[in-house]
């Protein structure tokens, strides 16, 4: 247990000359690697102070915990030196945390007075849906900060109810063929309606590139459903040759689940792996780029030890796998700078538009949980 609680060493810290003169990457451009420098043991103290104060205050004390945990992460991942700032305040999280909680409410009490109820509710939840995210969005770029400069996300709620709303009906309709291109879509509106110091984000990877991901992840899941569905097919047919004439043992069904439920944890890493790096590979923030390396081996080695860690710990390993999973990202992100970072500072007082700020202020929520 030890060995699991001890946060991997860290390299020795590069000489003072190395961290002044950052990798170049060709002739235009200068690497600066994202850096994660958080402490299990250090996270930890916060995980179960906020944890306990959870439990005592029936939820209330949550929006607190996250603000401080949000806090902690933020300001131990730097770039260039410079720490991440989380700027929220406990209260619009609060409030939105409680929208999440009525509304889930209400659907699964309309399904005591009948499925049409619960049907409506449910529809009333969807319309809410692209409007929810942009509010949440919205909410946490303008309080996360770099270098004193807040990041801004620019609303519109037109397109976000067409990418995240009405493009669900042509997906069900092609029983799920759309599904990679409208998640091309929904990750360029995303990307792209973000701002940093004057300067926007782009989102250069097309539809077409979020095939292959998903289709691999799809053939892989269905030929080993075929594959274990032939395999428990014939065992099944040995144990009634074998004069077994009961109902089939339950060791059968345990045989199809467990490696069924195995291929899709290993798939999903791959798939993270995959969609991280294709979305961060084609970003861009003006004329600045991103490079993103994740590993499918290296990151479900890292879920799985993480999830038999937490298991076998009974949750209280979740600190620990916290961190891990936020060194490994940071580790495998980079910056590409095409010119001085510092040039944010001088657009940022042109972008700032005080009725828009105004406004926001009248609908701070953050609906995630």
């Amino acid at each position: 247990m030890d060995e699991l609680i001890a946060v991997e060493a860290q390299p020795p810290p590069p000489p003072a000359w190395a961290m002044a003169m950052p990798d170049r990457v060709g002739p235009e451009r200068t690497e600066h690697r994202f850096e994660f420098s958080g402490d299990a043991r250090e996270y930890f103290r916060i995980w179960v102070v906020n944890l306990a104060l959870s439990i005592v205050t029936l939820g209330i004390f949550s929006a607190w915990a996250k603000v401080r945990s949000e806090r902690y992460f933020y300001g131990n991942t730097r770039v260039d030196g410079a720490p991440f700032e989380y700027l929220a305040r406990p209260w619009p999280i609060l409030k939105g945390r409680i929208i999440a909680v009525v509304l889930f409410g209400s659907y699964v009490l309309a399904g005591h007075f009948g499925w049409k109820l619960q049907l409506g509710a449910a529809g009333a939840i969807a319309l809410l849906t692209p409007w929810l995210i942009v509010r949440g969005a919205a909410f946490r770029a303008r309080y996360s900060a770099w270098r004193g400069i807040n990041f801004r996300f620019v609303p519109d709620y037109g397109e976000a109810y067409i990418r995240y709303l009405l493009l669900g009906i042509p997906t069900i309709l092609s029983l799920g063929l759309l599904y990679p291109y409208v998640k091309a879509k929904q990750k360029a509106f995303f990307v792209e309606h973000h701002r940093y110091g004057g300067a926007s984000f782009a989102f250069r990877a097309q539809p077409g590139q979020f095939y292959p991901p998903y289709l691999i992840a799809w053939g892989i899941i269905v030929a080993t459903m075929f594959a274990l569905s032939f395999i428990v097919g014939m065992l099944a047919v040995g144990v009634a040759m074998s004069g077994d004439r009961g109902a089939p043992p339950a060791w059968l069904m345990y045989a199809y689940l467990v490696p069924l439920y195995g291929s899709y944890f290993v798939v999903w890493a791959f798939l993270a792996a995959a969609l991280g790096n294709l979305v961060y590979n084609h970003t861009d923030l003006g004329a600045h780029r991103f490079r993103s390396t994740l590993k499918g081996w290296a990151l479900l080695k890292l879920y799985a030890l993480n999830t038999v860690a937490i298991i076998a710990s009974a949750g209280f390993m979740i600190p620990w796998a916290k961190v891990r999973l936020a060194r490994y990202r940071a580790d495998n992100l980079v910056l590409l700078a095409a010119g001085d970072l510092a040039d944010f500072r001088a657009e940022s007082r042109a972008d700032v538009d005080a009725t828009a700020a105004e406004m926001d202020g009248l609908f701070d929520i953050d609906i995630g949980l």
